[in-house]
C-alpha cells in the first residue's frame, strides 16, 4: 500500500483512492454496511456537538481542535457513505442554513435507508445530504482558520488507526 505524504491535503487524500479506499473498504468488509452507516450518523452528531461547543465557548484551542477532529471524521464518513451506497458525484439540491441542519439531514437520510432500504429517492436524498455536509465542512474550515493540511493530517491519522484496528480484530 502506498504511503501518504507527510502532510497531505484533503484533496491529496481523496486523490489517493488506493490508500483511502483500501483501508475503508476493509473497514466496511470487516464491520458491515449497517454498522458503518450508524458510525457515520454518530460522527455527524459529534460534529454538531463540536460546532455547538465552539458557538458557546468561542474559538479556543480546545474547541478548534475538537472541530478539526470531528470534521475529519465526517469527511471520512462522507467517503464511506459514497462508497457503500454508490452515490458519489451527485449534485446537491438542498442548502441548509447551518451545519447542524445539514448534519441532521444526513443522519435522517441514513436512518431512512437503514429502516426502509435503498430506493432511488432515498439514495438521492442521501447524496444530497452528503454534498450539503461536505459544503458545510469546507465552510467551517474557512470560518475557523483550519487548513487543508490540518484536516488531511487528521484524516490520515484516523485512517492509519482504523487500519490498525482492523488488523487487531483479525
Amino acid at each position: 500500500m502506498a504511503k501518504m505524504s507527510e502532510h497531505p491535503t484533503i484533496e491529496e487524500v481523496y486523490k489517493r483512492p488506493e490508500y483511502f479506499d483500501a483501508v475503508w473498504s476493509k473497514s466496511i468488509e470487516c464491520y458491515g454496511v449497517t454498522k458503518q452507516s450508524i458510525v457515520c450518523m454518530e460522527e455527524c452528531a459529534e460534529l454538531i456537538e463540536a460546532y455547538d461547543d465552539r458557538n458557546r465557548d468561542g474559538l479556543t484551542d480546545g474547541t478548534r481542535s475538537h472541530m478539526v477532529e470531528e470534521m475529519a471524521d465526517v469527511l471520512i464518513c462522507l467517503g464511506l457513505l459514497e462508497h457503500m451506497y454508490d452515490i458519489k458525484g451527485c449534485d446537491t439540491r438542498t442548502r441548509h442554513p447551518s451545519p447542524v441542519g445539514a448534519c441532521a439531514a444526513l443522519i435522517k437520510a441514513v436512518s431512512k435507508i437503514l429502516r426502509y432500504d435503498t430506493e432511488k429517492e432515498r439514495l438521492d436524498g442521501l447524496a444530497d445530504a452528503v454534498e450539503d455536509v461536505r459544503r458545510w465542512v469546507m465552510l467551517l474550515e474557512t470560518e475557523n482558520g483550519i487548513t487543508d493540511e490540518e484536516l488531511g493530517e487528521w484524516v490520515e491519522r484516523k485512517t492509519v488507526r482504523q487500519q490498525r484496528r482492523i488488523e487487531d480484530d483479525k
